[in-house]
């Protein structure tokens, strides 16, 4: 997977001010687990980026297509 996806997961993270913590906990995984993804130290199943989708409140698609400018318009 294009590794700018799991930048874009931490940036979105990040911009909605969620704590890693926050988010592994609403996963239900481990905060270490949940920073691998981020770091894409792990290949992530379509079932757990619909989740981390739901969690951030945005598309998946939105994931993929995310540009940090476009956050601010």
């Amino acid at each position: 997977m294009n590794p700018i996806f799991y930048k874009n997961i931490k940036t979105i993270r990040e911009l909605k001010n969620l704590t890693r913590e926050y988010v592994a906990d609403s996963l239900a995984m481990s905060t270490s687990g949940y920073g691998k993804i981020e770091r894409g130290e792990v290949d992530l199943t379509i079932s757990k980026l619909i989740l981390i989708a739901k969690v951030l409140e945005v598309d998946v698609d939105y994931i993929f297509k995310f540009n940090v400018s476009n956050f601010f318009k």
